[in-house]
């Protein structure tokens, strides 16, 4: 019986740190995703977190002495049920079952003393379970959805994408998807890029036939049915990158005025790791404070000292110039240099930086605003003049002036839009 406990408890730590992982990630997807992270959403998986955590330290609390009852002899049925005399068994069904547990009901032995602490961080983390699945941003459905497409990828294209990983075909996209910090392992997602390429070119065959039905010809039904799919796999591909320079984006805008933010904290004398830990809580910069969430979990969470903890984000980092932030705060450290100093110098030197861009975005909005003037206010009227000379000499093109006019004023309005986008894009958020 003390055997059946311990591997009981052995196999629901390992299911509760499956579970915790799972929060950690869903909660770095939720601040990477751009939008406003709802509060309530938030509490309810950190709650969830901190009473898994509790749950883990108990069972594990139990693990000794569950050690030392097991015996390799056969013993009386009185003795047996005496030796663990301070050890309780707890019977219940998991809120949030994992794929090992299922639905299956679990027993774990506690410590007496902890037993009513233990019931209570049960009842703390089905109350938070609860909250995370009715909201909205973590679908049921979609959840779903995801998980079976995951599944019937990795079922068809698990050993080609081994093979093509482990060939080293998609080292730089597996770097970019650890810097934007994914959910899925490169294994995964490259099995999920060719089966969605898979999908893509069944459906251009699809498209392809209805192409030649219309009868548009065979060379648009051949370029339905290679771009389709070719479409398909680009977009999986380029979407880890392109996410990672807009992150990169993002976090040089900010890193500036974060650095010089750090140079005042440390001032005080304050102990380095600290100041992290107050960049982490404030709500100024979000994505740098995204990077700072990861340092923290290095720090409180996998024990690692502050130096190699940077030197971990750092080398995983979206942006470069964090990334050598980071690694020269880890030198300061390790140096015993001042880190006033370093940081002062630091933030100069991204402001110098921070300024030249500003500078170049101007010069770039200068130069479209010419081109602003000439597209979009004499194009149109040199174009209505050309209109009124040739129906004048009754040259015909085969419009008449009202659709002259219509095309006229949609040509400038998509124009208007195209330029009030780019422009948007291109400005700095600070």
């Amino acid at each position: 019986m003390t055997l059946e406990l311990l591997k009981q408890n052995i196999g629901r730590e390992f299911e509760i740190v499956q579970e915790i992982i799972e929060l950690y990630n869903n909660l770095e997807v939720l601040s990477a995703s751009g939008k406003p992270l709802d509060e309530k959403q938030k509490g309810a998986i950190t709650g969830s977190i901190k009473a898994l955590s509790s749950q883990l330290a108990m069972i594990n609390d139990a693990v000794p002495e569950l050690v030392n009852g097991i015996s390799f002899y056969k013993t009386l049925k009185e003795t047996e049920e005496k030796k663990s005399p301070s050890l309780v068994g707890v019977q219940y069904l998991p809120p949030s079952p994992s794929a090992l547990s299922e639905n299956k009901e679990i027993k774990v032995a506690v410590k007496k003393k902890e037993e009513k602490k233990f019931l209570e961080k049960l009842t703390e983390h089905a109350s938070f379970s609860k909250e995370i699945k009715s909201s909205p941003q973590t679908s049921a459905v979609q959840g779903k959805m995801l998980r079976q497409f995951i599944l019937v990828s990795n079922k068809v294209f698990r050993n080609t994408a081994n093979n093509l990983v482990e060939k080293g075909y998609f080292d730089s996209l597996k770097l970019d998807l650890r810097k934007i910090t994914s959910p899925f392992v490169i294994n995964g997602y490259v099995a999920m890029m060719l089966f969605s390429t898979l999908a893509a070119f069944l459906f251009g065959i699809f498209a392809a036939i209805l192409v030649m039905v219309l009868g548009f010809g065979i060379l648009y039904a051949v370029l339905a049915l290679f771009a389709i799919p070719l479409s398909a796999f680009l977009l999986f591909y380029s979407y880890p990158s392109s996410k990672r320079k807009s992150l990169e984006k993002q976090i040089n805008q900010e890193l500036p005025f974060v650095t010089i933010y750090m140079a005042a904290i440390s001032t005080s004398g304050i102990e380095p790791s600290k100041i992290f830990d107050i960049l982490a809580s404030s709500k100024d910069y979000p994505y740098v404070q995204r990077e700072l969430r990861k340092l923290t979990n290095y720090l409180n969470f996998y024990g690692y000292d502050l130096s190699g903890a940077l030197k971990i984000v750092a080398k995983n980092c979206p942006s470069e110039r964090l990334g050598q932030l980071f690694e020269g705060f880890s030198t300061a450290i390790t140096s015993g240099g001042s880190l006033t100093e370093f940081l002062n110098k630091h933030s100069e030197t991204l402001l110098f930086d921070y300024r030249l861009e500003r500078e170049k975005y101007t010069k770039v909005a200068e130069t479209f605003m010419n081109i602003y003037i000439s597209v979009v206010i004499a194009a149109p009227m040199i174009m209505m003049m050309l209109f009124i000379l040739m129906s004048l000499a009754q040259f015909s093109t085969g419009m008449n002036p009202t659709m002259m006019g219509i095309l006229t004023v949609l040509a400038i309005s998509l124009l208007n839009i195209g330029f009030l986008v780019f422009l948007n894009i291109k400005q700095p958020k600070f």
